[in-house]
């Protein structure tokens, strides 16, 4: 597991509120998480919640909510979660969502790389 930050504009798609956080790109987590307080003041909506397993194994659970996150000038709707901790992660799913991945060598965001598949059906 690697991690490095990278500036992430957060919003209320309803509002236009946001924020600018520096987030932890943590290539082993799945979802982002934001601290609850700031999505609260945000104004973004917790939609439903999940249990998660953490990094020493505690189950926990969240709530989650839809943010637009702003990445390398490029909005995207993405699920947040709201954290408990002043931590601000940027998980998989956004990641996945901007068809980017974590380039952990030169601690910066990339374009997926396009997979050509040839004679496949």
């Amino acid at each position: 597991m690697s991690m490095f930050d990278v500036p992430v504009r957060i919003a209320n798609p309803a509002t236009g509120q946001n924020i600018l956080v520096d987030a932890i790109v943590d290539t082993g987590a799945v979802y982002s998480m934001v601290p609850a307080s700031l999505l609260d003041g945000l104004g973004i909506t917790r939609k439903t919640h999940k249990e998660f397993t953490l990094a020493d194994g505690t189950k926990k659970i969240y709530d989650i909510g839809e943010a637009q996150f702003e990445i390398q000038s490029e909005e995207r709707i993405c699920p947040v979660v709201f954290g408990d901790k002043d931590v601000k992660l940027l998980g998989a799913v956004s990641l996945e969502i901007f068809g980017l991945i974590a380039d952990t060598s030169n601690q910066e965001l990339i374009p997926t790389p396009t997979l050509h598949l040839i004679g496949l059906r």
